[in-house]
Parts: C-alpha cells; structure tokens; sequence
C-alpha cells in the first residue's frame, strides 16, 4: 500500500499519541487522576485520528466493519478533556458514577451507527462508505450537525472554566507562576477553531456535494500539531501545584457571591492592612496566598478579600503587585549600579522574569533597564 505524506503525518500523529499514553499509564504516573484522564482523552484523540487514516488511505473500503469505530471512541475526547481541566484544576476531584452522563454523545451515536450502519449488509456498507463526503460521520447533515454542536459545547464549556480558574488564582494568590493553565486554554481554543471550521464544511459538503480530499491534509495537520502542542504542555505541568484545596474552592466562590460588605469594617480592615503592608512587608514573600495575609491580620480570609476586592477594586495578585513594584521602582532607584535587575526582582517579591516585566511596564510605562537608566 502507497502511503502519502498526509497518511505518514496521520501514522506519525497515532504512535505519538499511543506513545504518550502508555507513559501516562505506567505505574508511578498511573496513581494521578489527571494523568489517567488525560491518556483517555490521548488514546480518543488517536482513535479519531485512525478513522481519518482509514479514509484517506482507503482502508475504510476495504475493511467497511473499521469504518466508523474511531470516530465512536473519538466522541469522548470532548468530554474527557472536560474532566481532565477539572482534575488539574481542583485538587479534591475524583471520578464519580455522575460522571457517566459525559459519555452520553458516544451511546447515543453509537446506537444511530448500529442501526443505520453496523447492521446494514456488506454491499449497504460499502454504498454508504462511498457516498460520504468526509470521515467519520454518516451521509447525514443533521448528525453531522448535532455532533459537531456537542463537541464544541464541551470545549466552549472547558474553555470558560479555565478562565472562571485563572481569575480565581488572581484573588487567592500573589504568585501565579506554575499555577496556571493558560496553555491549555490555549490549546483547546485553538481545537475549537478547527472544529468550526470543521462544522462549516461538513455542512458545505452535503449542500454542494463536494468530495474535498484536503479534509484529511487538514486532520493530519491538525492532530500533529494538537498531539505534540500537547506532549510538551502537558508533561510540564507541574506537580507542585495540584489544583485548589476544597477550601480554597469555597473561598473562591464566597468571593465571587459576597455578602453585602459593612463599609465601617472595611474601612478599619484597609487601614490596618495598610499599616501592616508598609511596616511588616509581607509581600517580600513570593508565594504569600490571602489566606496567609488573612492570618498574620487575625482577621477571616473572606473578609480580607472582600475588603481588597470591593474596597480597593483589586484582586489580589493586584493588589500585592503593585507593592513589589513599588519596591522594585525603590530598589532601581537606590542601590548599587552592580546589583543587577534580576536581583533586584527577586529581592522585590517577584519568581518570574516576564511577570515582573509586565507588571513592571504597565504600572510605570517602560521596563525595568529603562527605568533604571532614567534614575
């Protein structure tokens, strides 16, 4: 058999994806529930591949009872990439029996193809195989519809708990470095791209019956690219930070529902927050949480960020940034030419280069050397 560059990309994209799995799967990374989830959502992403690979190479025709079965198991790649943000996203997450309903795409797909394919004689197979205009879904523009609809439901779904998830990091804490999950937003926005343009076509091809063979340049491309964006993302994701307590989890949604604030407490919480940054210079420390902050206060953790949020119109990454900058600014301005800026960032509060540099640029308009060099 003949294979293509776009069939060797496809095969390429497979044994990587197989690859990761079983190294996700092996004893010592076995026991995390994120890496479980994640080598299921792996092994359908191949699965969704192969159907493709089928198609394009032509096996589908030749053996129709593969046909369809990757793109099955593919229907729950949305899902568990669902779960798979909820586990990294939360420490105390576990795999309940309510779970299930996110397999509900796959029974009920499944049954259509059993009636409409999988019980069809030989010859019904091959008429069907032979009249559709892309892979993995029947000669129906309004499954193809409704499958499509699903998927990005799930991916728009996990896409807005990610970002509901960075800005609860910024309320409870000062340091985000390694905690957040930007990359994987990044990469199922992206997903979610190529799925509508996916829908477009697919709805295209049944009107204007156009058998584009470029689907499957574009299914390769696309899952060598999701499969390696993801090796090197996912594998960096650090255990360090294992997602939020179940306490952090209710502090969070207590900020984001607060109870109606007493101004005169607040005012008297900002004061004495106020002397307390200025005199003990807590923010020196580069991973302080507001729980902590609350702490040394001796005052509750909610009512600490309701007072920062409300009574200050900050978050608290915020409001504790804006101290190490002017800390930084301070530093920059006084000590000596030999200190380097580096040190100078370190010294300020701050672990990461290109938050400092950020924060840096948008409280005082240039970078650090700049301003240096202006002092």
């Amino acid at each position: 058999m003949y294979l293509t560059l776009v069939d060797l990309l496809l095969a390429t994209s497979i044994i990587q994806s197989l690859g990761l799995a079983a190294f996700l799967l092996l004893p010592e990374m076995f026991r995390l529930i994120s890496n479980r989830l994640l080598a299921a959502s792996v092994l359908a992403f191949a699965a969704g591949l192969g159907e493709v690979f089928l198609y394009s190479t032509g096996l589908a025709l030749q053996h129709p009872n593969l046909a369809y079965l990757g793109s099955l198991v593919g229907l729950l790649q949305a899902s568990l990439l669902y779960l798979y943000a909820q586990s990294l996203m939360y420490r105390d997450f576990r795999l309940m029996p309510r779970h299930a309903v996110h397999t509900l795409l796959f029974w009920v797909v499944s049954a259509i193809f059993l009636v409409e394919y999988y019980l069809q004689p030989g010859e019904v197979k091959l008429q069907i195989l032979q009249s559709r205009d892309h892979p993995g879904v029947l000669t129906s523009p309004l499954l193809a519809a409704a499958i499509h609809l699903v998927f990005l439901g799930y991916l728009w779904a996990t896409i807005r708990a990610l970002s509901r998830f960075g800005t609860t990091l910024r309320r409870l804490f000062s340091n985000l470095e390694n905690k957040q999950l930007a990359w994987l937003r990044t990469l199922l926005i992206g997903y979610a791209f190529v799925w509508t343009l996916s829908l477009i076509y697919c709805l295209s091809a049944h009107v204007f019956r156009s058998h584009a063979l470029w689907v499957s340049t574009i299914g390769a491309v696309t899952g060598f690219l999701f499969i390696n964006y993801l090796i090197i993302n996912a594998l960096r994701q650090p255990v360090i930070f294992s997602g939020l307590s179940a306490e952090e989890a209710r502090l969070a949604q207590a900020e984001a529902d607060p109870s109606p604030p007493g101004r005169e407490m607040d005012d008297a919480l900002l004061r004495r927050l106020e002397t307390h940054m200025a005199e003990a210079r807590p923010y020196l420390d580069a991973n302080l949480t507001v729980e902590q902050l609350a702490r040394q206060l001796g005052v509750p953790t909610r009512e600490l960020s309701r007072a920062i949020n409300q009574g200050l119109d900050k978050n608290f990454f915020e409001f504790v940034s804006d101290y190490r900058i002017a800390e930084a600014c301070r530093q920059l301005r006084t000590v000596e030419a030999g200190t380097t800026i580096l040190q100078v960032m370190y010294d300020s509060g701050f672990n990461s280069k290109s938050v400092f540099n950020t924060a840096f640029k948008k409280a005082t308009g240039m970078t650090p050397s700049a301003y240096r060099a202006r002092s």
